[in-house]
C-alpha cells in the first residue's frame, strides 16, 4: 500500500545554504534537478501519483491533522476509512514483585530525559526477569507515553513486522523506516520497547530512533548491547531476587502468602530459593506447580526436587493453561537452549567443566596453571580408563589454550569466556578477576550431556589437580587456599575422588586449614597407597605425614605420634638419615613431642637436624629456617627466652628477606616472636607483631582461616593483658 505521506527535500548540496540566499537559486536548481534524477526519489514520485488518482483511504482527517491516536486505542476503535489492527502490550504477570530499586533506575531513566533521548538496557541471564520488569514499568508510566510501540527484538523479521503492523494500524507507512522515521520527528512523548533482542547477528541500532524526543528500553541477555545505552542509570544489570522478594514471589505463586505455615515448610521454601539462585523463571514455575498440586508442599517439592531437578523444573509444561502465569512458553532449562546452541564447540567445553566447580571465583589461574603443569604432571598409580579418559580429554582442551611457544594464550581464553558472556551464562567480577555462573545454569549445564556427568566430574577433578603444583610462594599458596572452594564443591556432587586426586587436592586443604577435609582426603589416598604400592613407597609415606599433620593440627597429637615414628623408620631405611625428607620428618616428628610436652626429646632431634640442614643445605635454606623456628618455639616452653628470641629474630628477618612480608611463614614467625615478647612482658613489641600479623593473615588467608583466628585470638590476649 502506498506510503501514508509523500514528503520530497533536495538535501544533499543544500546544507549551508541560509535563508535569503537568491543569487544561488542556479546552484539550487542544479541539486533539484539530480534529486529528481534519482530512483528512489522518481518511484516515490509515482507512489504518490497513484495515492492521489486512486483516492485510497488510509487514515482520518483527524491523523491527518496531526493528532495520531494512541496505538492501544487503534486496537479497537477503527479510524474514519479503515479499521486498524496492532498486538496489545501484555500486561506483567499478576504475581510481580519486588524489584523496585530497578524499576525505579528504568523509570527514572526513561522519564528524565529534558535534555535528549533517552535509551535504557536491561541486560541479564534468560528467566531473571528482564520482561516482567519493564512491563511493569510501563504499567506504571503509561499516562506519560502518548504512544507506546512493544517490539518483539529477538530476529530482524519479528522487529520489523511488529513496527509494520503498527505503522500499518496508525497509518504512517507500510515499514519500519517508515515508523523510525515517523519517530525521529514525533514530538509527542514516546516509548519504543525493543524486547528480548538476544541474537548478536540483529542490528538493534536501527530500530533506535534518532533525534531528541521519545525513549527506547532494549531487554536482552547481551551484556555488548550496554554501548547502546544514553542517558544516566541507562545500564540495569538484572540478576536474581533478593531473598525477601524470592521468598515473597514464591508464598504468592504458590499461594500460600495468606497461610500460616509450618517452620519446616518455611525452611524448606528458604532452601528451595538457594536451590533456585533466586532465579525468578523457576520461583514462578515451582510456585505454580505447587499451587496446582494437592499434597505438594514446600517441604516435599523440596525432596523432589534433590532428587530429579531437570523433571520438576519442566513440570510447568504440562500444566493446563488455567494454572499457568503467564503465555512464557519456555521453562527455566528450555530458554538456555537457544544460547548453547550459538556456542562455539570450545565454549561448550569450558561450560561444561564450568558446570562442575563452585558457581564463584572461577578464575583464568586454574586453567592456566593446569596448562603450564600438564607435562611434568605425575600421578602415584597407574590411570583407569575414566581417569585416563578424562586426562585425555582436558589436555586437549587446555592445549588450545598454549601457542607455539608453550606460552599460555589470555587472548584464546578471554576469547572463549567471551562467548558464555555474550549471552549471560556466565558474569565477570573485575575486583576479584574471577568468573562466576548461576547455580542453576551449572544444573543444566550438567544435564547437555546427561550419559558424561561421571566423566564430566573427572574431567574437572583432573583440571584441578593438574593446577596444583609444589611451588610455596605467596601467590602459589594464595591460589591452593582459593582452589579448595572447588573441591570442596565437586564433592558436594557425591563424587568421590580417587588417590591420585585426593594425593594432589589435599595439599588445598592443607593450606585452607581444613584440617577435617585433609584428614578424609589423606585416608582415603593412604589406603590405596598402602594397597597397591606398600607401605614405604614415596607417596605412601607422604600421604602419611600429612594425615599425621592433620591430627597434629587437630589437637590429636597422640594419633600422629604413632604415623610419624613409623613414617620416620620407613624414611631412615629407605632414603637415608640425612636425605632432606627424612630430615623433614624428623622435625614434624620433633613439633609433636613439643606438643605432648617430650621437650628434652624434641630438643635433641631439633638440634640433630639442624646440624645436618645448615650443612647441606645451608643457613637460609627454607628447611633450616623451618629448623631453626621450630627449635626457637622448643626453647620458649623450656623457659630459655634469651635463646628463643635469638633464633626467631634470625628467623624473621631472614623470611622477610627471602619469602617478604606477606608470606604465610613471614606472618608464623611474626606471631612466635610475639608469644616469646609476651613471656618476657614486652606488650607493646607483643602487640605491635601481632597486629600487623592478623591484618595480614585476614587479607591474604581470610578470616575464617585457622592462623588468623589464631593471630586474633593471641593479639586479644595481649591486649587483654596490657589493660591489667
Amino acid at each position: 500500500r502506498a506510503g501514508l505521506y509523500h514528503r520530497f527535500n533536495v538535501d544533499q548540496g543544500m546544507q549551508d545554504m541560509k535563508d535569503g540566499s537568491c543569487e544561488r537559486l542556479g546552484e539550487a536548481l542544479e541539486h533539484t534537478k539530480v534529486y529528481l534524477q534519482a530512483t528512489q526519489t522518481d518511484q516515490r514520485l509515482d507512489e504518490a501519483v497513484r495515492a492521489s488518482v486512486n483516492k485510497q483511504g488510509a487514515i482520518s482527517t483527524l491523523h491527518a491533522a496531526g493528532q495520531v491516536t494512541d496505538a492501544h486505542k487503534s486496537v479497537t476503535e477503527p479510524t474514519d476509512q479503515v479499521t486498524m489492527i496492532f498486538k496489545r502490550i501484555p500486561a506483567p504477570t499478576p504475581v510481580y514483585t519486588g524489584r523496585e530499586n530497578e524499576n525505579l533506575q528504568v523509570i527514572t531513566c526513561i522519564t528524565g530525559g529534558d535534555g535528549g533521548r533517552r535509551v535504557c538496557v536491561v541486560y541479564g541471564l534468560g528467566g531473571v526477569g528482564k520482561t516482567q520488569l519493564v512491563l511493569s514499568v510501563i504499567e506504571r508510566t503509561r499516562d506519560q507515553w502518548d504512544h507506546v510501540i512493544f517490539v518483539d527484538a529477538s530476529s530482524n523479521a519479528t522487529a520489523e513486522g511488529d513496527f509494520k503492523d503498527f505503522a500499518t494500524a496508525n497509518g504512517i507507512g507500510s515499514s519500519h523506516q517508515d515508523i523510525v522515521r515517523w519517530l525521529e520527528t514525533c514530538h509527542q512523548r514516546w516509548l519504543v520497547v525493543l524486547d528480548n533482542a538476544d541474537t548478536p547477528s540483529t542490528n538493534i541500532r536501527q530500530y533506535i530512533p534518532g533525534g531528541r524526543h521519545g525513549s527506547v528500553i532494549i531487554t536482552t541477555r547481551l551484556p555488548d548491547l550496554d554501548r547502546l545505552a544514553k542517558g544516566p542509570g541507562s545500564v540495569c544489570r538484572l540478576s536474581s531476587m533478593s531473598d525477601e522478594d524470592g521468598l515473597a514471589l514464591f508464598m504468592k505463586t504458590a499461594r500460600m502468602d495468606d497461610q500460616c505455615l509450618p517452620p519446616n515448610d518455611i525452611s524448606c521454601a528458604k532452601a528451595l530459593l538457594k536451590d533456585f539462585g533466586c532465579l525468578a523463571l523457576a520461583i514462578v514455575h515451582a510456585g505454580a506447580y505447587i499451587a496446582h498440586s494437592p499434597g505438594i508442599t514446600f517441604t516435599k517439592y523440596r525432596d523432589l526436587f534433590v532428587a530429579q531437578r531437570q523433571r520438576m523444573l519442566e513440570q510447568y509444561s504440562q500444566l493446563p493453561a488455567s494454572a499457568k502465569l503467564d503465555d512464557y512458553g519456555k521453562t527455566v532449562y528450555t530458554t538456555w537452549k537457544m544460547c548453547y546452541d550459538q556456542l562455539q564447540a570450545e565454549s561448550r567445553t569450558m561450560l561444561w567443566l564450568m558446570s562442575y566447580l563452585h558457581y564463584t571465583h572461577i578464575s583464568e589461574d586454574i586453567f592456566e596453571r593446569a596448562a603450564r603443569n600438564m607435562d611434568q604432571h605425575f600421578d602415584p598409580l597407574p590411570l583407569k580408563d575414566l581417569e585416563s579418559q578424562a586426562r585425555n580429554h582436558v589436555t586437549d582442551f587446555l592445549s588450545t589454550f598454549m601457542g607455539s611457544d608453550k606460552c599460555w594464550d589470555t587472548v584464546r581464553f578471554t576469547r572463549v569466556m567471551a562467548d558464555l558472556r555474550l549471552y549471560s551464562l556466565i558474569d565477570y567480577d573485575r575486583m576479584n578477576a574471577a568468573y562466576s555462573i548461576h547455580v542453576l545454569v551449572q544444573d543444566w549445564a550438567r544435564t547437555v550431556k546427561p550419559h558424561e556427568q561421571a566423566l564430566g566430574s573427572e574431567c574437572t577433578a583432573t583440571l584441578l589437580s593438574l593446577s596444583i603444583d609444589y611451588r610455596e610462594d605467596t601467590g602459589s599458596l594464595a591460589f591452593k587456599r582459593r582452589l579448595s572452594l572447588h573441591i570442596t564443591s565437586l564433592l558436594r556432587l557425591n563424587y568421590t575422588l580417587n588417590a591420585n586426586h585426593s594425593y594432589h587436592l589435599s595439599r588445598a586443604f592443607w593450606y585452607a586449614g581444613q584440617w577435617s577435609e585433609l584428614e578424609r582426603l589423606c585416608l582415603q589416598a593412604m589406603e590405596a597407597f598402602k594397597r597397591e604400592l606398600g607401605d614405604n613407597h614415596s607417596a605412601t609415606l607422604d600421604i602419611m605425614g600429612s594425615l599425621a599433620n592433620a591430627y597434629k593440627e587437630s589437637d590429636r597429637p597422640d594419633q600422629a605420634e604413632q604415623i610419624e615414628v613409623q613414617v620416620l623408620e620407613s624414611s631412615k631405611r629407605v632414603l637415608g638419615e640425612e636425605h632432606p625428607h627424612t630430615s623433614i620428618r624428623k622435625a614434624n616428628l620433633a613439633r609433636t613431642y613439643s606438643r605432648l610436652g617430650r621437650l628434652d626429646e624434641a630438643e635433641q632431634l631439633q638440634l640433630q637436624l639442624l646440624d645436618v640442614s645448615r650443612r647441606i643445605q645451608g643457613e637460609e635454606h627454607p628447611d633450616t629456617l623451618a629448623y631453626i623456628s621450630y627449635l626457637s618455639m622448643t626453647y620458649l616452653l623450656k623457659g630459655r627466652l634469651d635463646e628463643a628470641t635469638e633464633l626467631k629474630n634470625q628467623v624473621l628477618e631472614a623470611r622477610k628477606r627471602v619469602l617478604g612480608e606477606d608470606h604465610p611463614e613471614t606472618l608464623n614467625a611474626m606471631a612466635g616472636l610475639a608469644q616469646i615478647y609476651s613471656r618476657q612482658g614486652r606488650w607493646d613489641e607483643a602487640e605491635l607483631l601481632l597486629t600487623g600479623a592478623a591484618t595480614i593473615a585476614q587479607q591474604q588467608l581470610g578470616a575464617e582461616h585457622p592462623h588468623s583466628q589464631r593471630y586474633s585470638r593471641w593479639l586479644g590476649k595481649v591486649q587483654k593483658r596490657r589493660r591489667l
